[in-house]
């Protein structure tokens, strides 16, 4: 089988390698049909990340069930499914309470499309091998296109993430979204505006981006970040640049949350001080992956959300090489 491997900034190509196999009665094998890039592949394949090749990149998709193991009960051969990004037991004191990304099972961070997590493959291949797919699998909506949602194993949730349940604590709050890495900060302010914000700013220098925050109903700001923006209660840091980071903790109110979906590769000097005195609570990490992957596919199925503006182009899964060099921040691989 063909698996898309990263070699170097810009370079990926196709190389084969043995078929995965079921190995566990609670394992399944699925046929990625629409996957796409999370902004980390985006900043790796641009060379701006320790990750060096060859490794088989990809860790967003939905995929056609092909075979399930025989203790595997809530899926068969055929169903359309979101793949987590992350390998969890399902079982675990973290998997059984809602953070499988930090499974205790599994080797720290183990996950699919980078090196050194172990060798679980990408989602840019013709197959995939997954653990415990009772948990690690999430039922497509049929009303629900596969391409519009290629992102629902880890970009979408984590902007759900992000947002809506900062939103129940305080509704009507205004939220600010530092841009930068791609599509994670739009489905944040996609999310937000739909969760009932009374304001949502995004600020970002990319004018791509903006006009799509635009397009979702944003205050759009462009232009390099200020040292503080004003006086947030829910704020995103999607920028994977310090001095936007560094305005995003200046502007959260007393009090408030700030969340970090990461891009910062060395040390950042952070205002402790300032932030302790106005109780800033900041989080930064990965995100908890599939327990939010259900709750993000139904505000689409309802038509709460529509992911497809940040989508850059939908093309045949055979382009992918020259799709994903090109470096467009959304773009959607597609089988027949």
């Amino acid at each position: 089988m063909r698996e898309l491997v990263f070699l170097a900034p810009r370079q990926l190509d196709w190389r084969e390698r043995a078929e995965p196999r079921i190995t566990s009665p609670k394992d399944a094998l699925v046929r990625p049909i629409a996957a796409t890039t999370c902004d980390l592949d985006r900043l790796i394949i641009r060379g701006e990340t320790p990750f060096r090749g060859p490794f088989a990149i990809g860790h967003e998709c939905v995929a056609e069930v092909v075979a399930v193991g025989e203790a595997v009960t809530g899926f068969r051969a055929g169903d359309r499914v979101v793949v987590n990004w992350h390998i969890s037991c399902g079982h675990c004191p973290h998997c059984t309470t809602r953070r499988p990304n930090a499974c205790l099972t599994h080797q720290p961070g183990a996950m699919y499309g980078l090196p050194g997590l172990g060798d679980w493959g990408g989602m840019f291949s013709d197959l995939l091998r997954v653990v415990e797919a009772d948990t690690a699998l999430t039922m497509l909506p049929a009303s629900v296109a596969p391409a519009i949602v290629a992102s629902a194993g880890d970009n979408l949730p984590f902007a759900w993430e992000f947002t809506i349940p900062h939103l129940a604590e305080a509704p009507g709050a205004e939220v600010l979204v530092m841009g930068g890495c791609g599509s994670i900060a739009l489905y944040a302010v996609m999310f937000a505006l739909a969760g009932g914000a009374a304001r949502v700013e995004y600020r970002d220098t990319d004018h791509t981006r903006l006009e799509i925050a635009s397009h979702y109903g944003a205050d759009v700001v462009e232009g390099p970040p200020p040292r503080r923006a004003g006086a947030f209660p829910i704020v995103v840091d999607a920028s994977a640049d310090q001095a936007s980071l560094l305005c995003a903790l200046r502007s959260v109110a007393p009090e408030g949350i700030v969340s970090s979906v990461g891009g910062h590769f060395g040390d950042v000097s952070m205002p402790l001080f300032e932030m302790y005195q106005r109780g800033v609570r900041f989080y930064t990490g990965r995100g908890r992956g599939g327990p939010n992957v259900a709750e993000a596919l139904e505000w689409v199925a309802q038509g709460l959300v529509d992911p497809a503006p940040v989508i850059s182009c939908i093309a045949p899964f055979d382009e992918a090489p020259a799709v994903l060099a090109g470096g467009l921040m959304k773009p959607v691989l597609i089988r027949s």
